[in-house]
């Protein structure tokens, strides 16, 4: 509701001017769509779709057609959201929604109204880095100084990203499917343990594990680094982590790296679920090639893509002899087909 009731503060606001997005600068008149965009479609008020997940729960459920980003169909605007999914469920800012959605959904009112600049940089320092660790830059199509500055008519900032409760680093990251797998991609060491108890030494929190462990990944680990693997928080005395209670017996998952003889960080702690999501992130990991493009699960676990082979196992094509193989060859090339053509606006950077 506040976000609808500042839509329209804005809109009032915004009887005299407008921001020309492909020029860059207020004018005094809204000039018409078509000469904006070199398009016939005028704009007109759809509903979001339940399959556009990337903006789902966004507090409007119409949009305004053609978006703001030129495409003039629900269809294309789903197909070029899909590359964003999984960025928010790194959770690499609070707004990146926001921005994103101002972008592809932009609500249903008489005026375009863009994102600032300041919410399209703070979106961009939060997850700039996230996307250059797998290769992916921050696109063009998106790029801040197209937007116009926080004195004019647009979306701010929500959130303040400074603001942040005294937890530690490693009881921070979220506790998603992506934010899973980005943890596991990011981890010299993955495993799943039970905490034994909590050690304090030098300003550390030291995870003392039972002996009974399960490694998912164990990069340059030796034998008795196993053995004798006791995570520690750097700043863990000064900090909480409330996702840990020894007292419950409970098993953890527990990532992080190698920094010295004997010396194992844990940058990503969470308990060890049952879930749906939590057993999707964990199949995922076990995957060779998942950390190529880890940004691509969103998409490829709904639609094709990376997550081809999962969906093959339940095709008609399960069997024995003739019938199995012509089953997986024939998902295999849809499964090709649509991997060419999903991601078109997260681009891999050469």
């Amino acid at each position: 509701m506040w976000f609808i009731l500042s839509l329209c503060v804005l809109l009032c606001l915004s009887e005299c001017y407008s921001y020309d997005y492909k020029e860059g600068f207020l004018q005094d008149i809204d000039p018409d769509w078509a000469s904006i965009s070199g398009r016939i479609n005028q704009p007109k008020c759809i509903d979001i779709p339940s399959n556009l997940t990337l903006c789902q729960n966004i507090g409007y459920t119409q949009m305004r057609l053609p978006n703001l980003l030129d495409h003039d169909t629900i269809e294309e605007v789903r197909q070029q959201s899909k590359s964003w999914t999984s960025l928010l469920g790194v959770h690499c800012h609070p707004d990146t929604k926001l921005f994103l959605c101002s972008l592809f959904t932009p609500v249903c009112l008489d005026r375009k109204i863009y994102p600032c600049r300041s919410l399209c940089n703070a979106v961009k320092a939060g997850c700039e880095q996230t996307m250059l660790f797998y290769n992916y830059s921050w696109p063009d199509m998106v790029r801040c100084d197209k937007f116009p500055e926080d004195a004019d008519l647009c979306i701010k900032p929500l959130h303040n990203v400074s603001t942040v409760h005294n937890l530690c680093s490693a009881c921070r990251h979220p506790e998603t499917v992506e934010g899973l797998v980005d943890g596991f991609c990011r981890s010299t060491y993955v495993v799943r343990a039970k905490i034994k108890q909590i050690n304090h030494d030098n300003e550390k929190k030291i995870l003392v594990l039972q002996k009974k462990k399960k490694f998912f990944k164990k990069d340059g680990l030796r034998k008795k680094d196993k053995r004798s693997l006791s995570p520690f928080i750097q700043g863990g005395l000064h900090c909480d982590c409330d996702r840990i209670n020894v007292t419950l017996n409970e098993n953890y998952i527990i990532m992080g790296n190698k920094t010295g003889p004997g010396e194992f960080t844990a940058m990503y702690i969470a308990k060890w679920r049952k879930d749906r999501e939590f057993r999707k992130a964990i199949k995922l990991m076990r995957k060779k090639d998942i950390c190529l493009k880890p940004l691509d699960i969103g998409i490829g676990t709904s639609s094709g893509g990376k997550g081809g082979k999962d969906k093959i196992k339940n095709d008609k094509g399960k069997g024995k002899g003739k019938g199995k193989g012509k089953g997986r060859k024939k998902k295999g090339k849809k499964q090709r087909k649509s991997k060419n053509t999903a991601l078109t606006t997260l681009a891999p950077s050469p």
